[in-house]
């Protein structure tokens, strides 16, 4: 569990809590509950990557929006999805999504209306990452 938490003492209750709740007594193979937003998280990056569309941005910006009214910072919705989508990235493109995710994280630190920004830097990514598979496949 304090592997899973990254040593964060909060998250680690939570994730106790929540697999708890799935099946108690422990058991040794028993997977660790993760938090429902990060999981709604890693589903947006699956997304993402799977459709580069303007209805794949208007559904991620669907998603992203109901990430804030579900009080997740936009902070925390910009690292754990930069996370989740680079798990999935080649090498060549882990760097340049690196930098546009720090780009629009800090245009959104110092600017208002985060759900913009976050919106951006999916759109960026999705061009991004089409130009990349079409150099790749053709």
């Amino acid at each position: 569990v304090s592997q899973a938490a990254n040593r964060n003492l909060r998250r680690a209750l939570l994730m106790l809590e929540a697999t708890k709740v799935q099946a108690y007594p422990f058991n040794d193979e028993q997977p660790i509950q993760l938090p429902d937003w990060e999981l709604y998280i890693a589903q947006l990056a699956k997304e993402i990557c799977q459709e580069q569309s303007p209805q794949k941005l208007l559904r991620a910006r669907e998603m992203l929006y109901e990430l804030l009214t579900n009080c997740i910072p936009a902070p925390i919705i910009m690292r754990t999805l930069t996370r989740e989508l680079l798990k999935s990235l080649d090498d060549e493109l882990k760097h340049e999504v690196a930098y546009w995710a720090a780009f629009y994280e800090h245009r959104m630190v110092t600017g208002s209306k985060e759900i913009f920004h976050l919106e951006a830097f999916v759109a960026k990514f999705m061009s991004i990452y089409k130009q990349f598979l079409i150099n790749m496949f053709g």
